[in-house]
C-alpha cells in the first residue's frame, strides 16, 4: 500500500458558540489546515466529512458535507459523509487513510465540524441520546423532564466498576482530571481554559454519584481538519497506522471489546506495541472513560490505573503522557471534530509545535477515540498510530 502522511492540520477553538453555523466552524479549520500543508482547494481531491448531531440539532441531513463545503469551494470533487457517534472524526481520518493507501488519491481531506450546543438544552441531550440503541435508552434526570445526556450515567457506572474493580478512588479521579484541566489552561483551542486543582473538581456539583461537572467533557461546538497526502515533505508526520472496530457480538463475552480490538489490529499493522509510545491521546468524554482506555489501549495494566494516576505517569513529566491537550474533558467534545483534533493536536507535538505543551522530543503516538453505546459497550472505535522520521 502506498505510504500515507499528514501535511496540514487546522482547527477552530471549542466552546458554546450559538451564534457561528457549521459553515463558520469549517471554515477557519479548513483555512488551516490548508495553509499548514501548503496547499489549495484545488489540489484536494475528495473530502470526507464527520458529523454526528446536525439533523437533530439545527435540522441538516443528508448532505451536510456538501453544504459546509460548497461555499469553501469544496465542489466538484466526491464528499463522503461519515457519521459515527464521538468515532465519527477517527471514522473519517479512517477512509482517507484508506483513500490515499489504496492509490485512488494523491491528497485528501478529512473535516469535522460539530454544533451540539443549541437554545434548547433539551434538544442537545435527546440528540446525545441518539448516540445509543433507543430501543434500550434509559431514563435521566430528577422525573421532570431529560435533563442530562444519558451518557453521564454510564459514565458514572464506569466509575463505580473502577472504584470497585480496579481500586480507583476519588482523588484519583481528581487528580486524572486536574491534569486535564491544567492542561487546557495552555491549549488555545480549548473550551475549557481556567484549570483546576484537584480539589476544585471534587468540589465541583455532582452530577451523577460519583462524578462531579468537570469530570465530564463539556457540550462544545468547533471543527477540526486534516490533510492526508502520498506526498511527504519535511513537516509531514507518518500514519503508521489506521484500524476501526466494533462493539463484540453478545455471544462472544470474553471477545476483545472495541478499543481492544482497534488497538490491538492498529499496532500491529504499525509493528510496534504500547510500550513504543510517547504520548497517547484517548476517548475521555468522562474521566472513567480515559482510565478504561489506558487498559483497553494496552498502556496500563489492569489494576495499575490508582497507581498512575496518583504517580503522575499520565502527565508531562510521567513516563507515558496522556491527553496533553486537554483532552475532551478539557479541550472539549464537538463529537464529529474531536477525533480530528486528537489528531491536530498530536501532529503538533510530533512537530515541536505545541508551545507551553510541548513534550521533549516525542516520535510516535497513538491516537484514539470511541463513539455510541450498544448494549453498555462501546459501539465502534478508531485507534491510529502516528510517528515522525
Amino acid at each position: 500500500m502506498t505510504k500515507v502522511v499528514v501535511s496540514g492540520v487546522g482547527m477552530s477553538p471549542f466552546g458554546k458558540f450559538l451564534d457561528r453555523s457549521m459553515k463558520d466552524l469549517g471554515r477557519v479549520a479548513v483555512d488551516a489546515a490548508l495553509a499548514d500543508a501548503g496547499i489549495g482547494v484545488p489540489d484536494v481531491q475528495a473530502m470526507f466529512f464527520s458529523n454526528a448531531l446536525a439533523g437533530l440539532i439545527t435540522g441538516q441531513e443528508c448532505i451536510r458535507g456538501e453544504v459546509v463545503g460548497y461555499p469553501l469551494g469544496l465542489a466538484g470533487i466526491p464528499i463522503h459523509n461519515v457519521e459515527n457517534a464521538c468515532a465519527s472524526g477517527g471514522n473519517a481520518l479512517h477512509l482517507a487513510w484508506l483513500a490515499v493507501a489504496s492509490g485512488l488519491y494523491d491528497t485528501v481531506l478529512a473535516l469535522g465540524v460539530e454544533k451540539a450546543n443549541h437554545e434548547d438544552r433539551q434538544r442537545t441531550f435527546s440528540a446525545y441520546a441518539a448516540g445509543m440503541d433507543v430501543e434500550q435508552g434509559f431514563a435521566t434526570g430528577d422525573g421532570a423532564g431529560q435533563e442530562r445526556s444519558p451518557f453521564v450515567d454510564r459514565q458514572a457506572r464506569l466509575a463505580a466498576t473502577l472504584f470497585d474493580e480496579r481500586g480507583v478512588t476519588m482523588e484519583g479521579l481528581a487528580r486524572v482530571t486536574s491534569r486535564s484541566l491544567e492542561s487546557a489552561r495552555h491549549n488555545p483551542f480549548a473550551h475549557r481554559r481556567f484549570g483546576g486543582s484537584p480539589q476544585d473538581v471534587l468540589d465541583a456539583r455532582v452530577v451523577v454519584e460519583p462524578l462531579t461537572v468537570l469530570m465530564s467533557s463539556p457540550v462544545s461546538d468547533g471543527a477540526a481538519a486534516v490533510v492526508v497526502t502520498s506526498k511527504p515533505s519535511a513537516r509531514s508526520v507518518d500514519i503508521l497506522a489506521s484500524r476501526m472496530a466494533t462493539r463484540p457480538p453478545a455471544d462472544q463475552p470474553d471477545a476483545p471489546n472495541a478499543v481492544e480490538a482497534s488497538a490491538r489490529a492498529a499496532f500491529e499493522q504499525a509493528g510496534l506495541g504500547p510500550q513504543d509510545m510517547d504520548l497517547a491521546e484517548v476517548h475521555d468524554a468522562s474521566v472513567a472513560y480515559e482510565l478504561m482506555a489506558w487498559t483497553d489501549v494496552g498502556l496500563c495494566a489492569p489494576g495499575d490505573e490508582q497507581r498512575w494516576a496518583m504517580e503522575g505517569v499520565t502527565e508531562a513529566g510521567g513516563a507515558m503522557p496522556v491527553n496533553r491537550s486537554g483532552g475532551l474533558v478539557g479541550r472539549g467534545h464537538a463529537l464529529g471534530a474531536s477525533g480530528l483534533a486528537q489528531v491536530h493536536d498530536v501532529v503538533r507535538q510530533l512537530r515541536g509545535e505545541a508551545g507551553e505543551l510541548q513534550l521533549a522530543d516525542p516520535r510516535r503516538a497513538v491516537v484514539q477515540i470511541g463513539g455510541g453505546v450498544v448494549d453498555w459497550l462501546t459501539a465502534a472505535s478508531s485507534v491510529h498510530v502516528l510517528g515522525k522520521g
